[in-house]
């Protein structure tokens, strides 16, 4: 296992501390691994490790091509509020991305295309916001109150095109 032998390496040389913090994994991750008794998903630290020290690539649907560990770490990102950026790769990493590695694909469609133009989904859109905020309740509500200010625009707009 190359992958194996390279993160010993960088360990030996830098510190398992500079390895850990590369990868985006604790002290204790790499020397588990190292050492043969990581019960985790090996699969991924050796993603994690092609990308970081063996220049592995992927073609990310949004951002082109960029390291294998970077795509990881987009994966499990779920801070969007505000950048536009984020928004678009949380989406693309959740919405059948070839490179994706989560469990859950979701649909990122607007409900109600086809014959419900003017309907709103409350719930679909609470579960969105919910998930994003994560389990900061802070962001939450700082991500619902940006959600009704749209939504305050966009019901302006159609009164006054009623007008």
């Amino acid at each position: 296992m190359k992958w194996l032998e390279v993160m010993a390496e960088q360990a030996e040389l830098h510190g398992q501390r500079v390895v850990a913090e590369t990868l985006g994994v604790s002290r204790t991750v790499v020397s588990q691994v190292i050492n043969g008794r990581y019960p985790g998903d090996l699969g991924r630290i050796q993603r994690l490790v092609e990308g970081a020290y063996l220049n592995r690539t992927v073609m990310c649907p949004v951002l082109g091509e960029i390291r294998l560990n970077e795509c990881l770490a987009n994966q499990s990102n779920t801070r969007t509020t505000g950048n536009p950026l984020r928004i678009k790769l949380y989406r693309a990493c959740r919405s059948g991305c070839e490179h994706s590695s989560l469990d859950q694909v979701q649909d990122f469609k607007v409900q109600g295309i086809a014959g419900r133009r003017n309907e709103y989904d409350a719930d679909g859109t609470i579960r969105r916001l919910t998930i994003q905020a994560g389990d900061d309740k802070c962001e939450l509500i700082a991500l619902l109150k940006t959600e009704l200010k749209h939504l305050g625009i966009k019901y302006n707009r159609v009164m006054k095109e009623r007008e």
